[in-house]
């Protein structure tokens, strides 16, 4: 299991702990009912759109779309024996382009605590250990609070395809440099 503690959350409460993980089939029900307790706002935001099938949508992103390219992370807080879902970043590989899609979500009671970047840096963790060099995301022109936080981490912004939305693009890594062996050429197993 993927966790990683968040200090910030766990300082802010000894009764309470936060920490974020990857989602499991087991996740299933929490992260729908998390996706319907997002604000209207909020939900549109992420979706980029209305939806409410929120069962279907955490479905999707858990079990139907299950693949080594394909992940979900959640930010859980754990309360007085009860478990929370507060956040939410999901990623998927493109293998015409090369690299990770991503989204990602906070409930409104979590926003602007510094959530968004830590879920953010255990995405960015993860598509890294699994090799992935680039990753990119959208969000419509008018969601200040994600183009801050792309900006912060160091995304490039660009035009979308979409008129109503900005892309955002990060190099992860370097492209591995290679070696020659002989007359081959292989990738070298040491990142720059």
């Amino acid at each position: 299991m993927f966790i990683i503690p968040w200090s910030e959350g766990m300082a802010a409460n000894d009764a309470s702990r936060l920490h974020i993980r990857t989602a499991t089939e087991r996740d299933v029900d929490k992260l729908a009912e998390y996706f319907g307790t997002l604000s209207h706002p909020s939900q549109y935001n992420r979706f980029m759109g209305t939806v409410s099938n929120f069962s279907r949508i955490a479905f999707d992103c858990l079990v139907h779309n299950r693949r080594a390219d394909r992940f979900t992370l959640i930010a859980e807080l754990h309360e007085d024996a009860r478990e929370a879902v507060i956040g939410e970043a999901s990623y998927g590989f493109e293998s015409e382009t090369g690299l990770g899609e991503f989204a990602i979500s906070v409930c409104d009671g979590w926003q602007r605590r510094g959530l968004g970047s830590a879920l953010l840096s255990a995405l960015q963790s993860r598509a890294v250990s699994l090799g992935n060099l680039g990753l990119f995301g959208e969000t419509f022109r008018n969601n200040d609070e994600m183009k801050a936080l792309a900006r912060r981490a160091g995304f490039a912004f660009a035009r979308s395809a979409d008129r109503r939305a900005i892309r955002f693009d990060k190099q992860l890594l370097d492209r591995p440099q290679h070696l020659t062996i002989g007359k081959r050429t292989v990738p070298s197993m040491w990142w720059p």
